[in-house]
């Protein structure tokens, strides 16, 4: 009888042991599982309320920019936007010409130029930019239909390309540097 019991008291503990087990597992599974919430829920503010750096956006459109050879050959509308890396309102827009980039891509060609940069002073020169940003619109054949100088809506930028895409009048006449010359910017190199 003594034996019995001993192996009751010994399975009774050992019941206890694994309900202990079990209790710290369920709690480092429930620790894991709170943990990657609040995980997922950092990286989405994160996100959302520090989004990524414009220069380095900036930089990487000028990186990602369709060559300017293809430019003067594809026939396609192009925009082309100077920016500086001192420039407030190229960072403010850079978002938002990422964003209309991605909507027109395959229809409309988008080049990003540091045109403070000594090795771009050509295409400034050509483009007759004189305050940044600017953004200039060409038409397939390298005439510059129109041109901003500053900060420009989204919207306002959007209705242009658009209009540009379908090859139609543009909605909003900007800055005119060629005055009476011609407007072709071809060949840009």
């Amino acid at each position: 009888m003594e034996l019995s019991l001993e192996k009751k008291a010994s399975s009774k503990e050992s019941a206890q042991e694994m309900q202990v087990e079990v209790t710290k597992e369920r709690k480092n599974n429930l620790l894991i599982a709170c943990s990657s919430v609040l995980a997922a829920v950092c990286l989405f503010a994160t996100q959302r309320f520090f989004p990524p750096d414009s220069l380095s956006l900036l930089r990487a459109m000028e990186a990602e920019s369709t060559p300017l050879i293809a430019v003067q050959t594809n026939g396609k509308p192009t925009v082309v936007d100077f920016y500086a890396d001192w420039c407030g309102y190229c960072k403010t827009m850079a978002p938002s010409m990422r964003t209309v980039e991605k909507e027109f891509a395959g229809r409309v060609n988008f080049v990003t130029v540091n045109g403070a940069d000594p090795k771009n002073a050509d295409l400034v020169y050509k483009f007759k930019v004189d305050g940044i940003p600017h953004i200039a619109f060409m038409d397939g054949e390298g005439y510059v239909e129109t041109a901003f100088v500053g900060l420009v809506p989204k919207d306002v930028l959007e209705e242009e390309v658009d209009a540009l895409a379908k090859h139609k009048a543009l909605p909003y006449e900007g800055y005119d540097a060629f005055q009476g010359r011609p407007r072709s910017v071809f060949p840009l190199i």
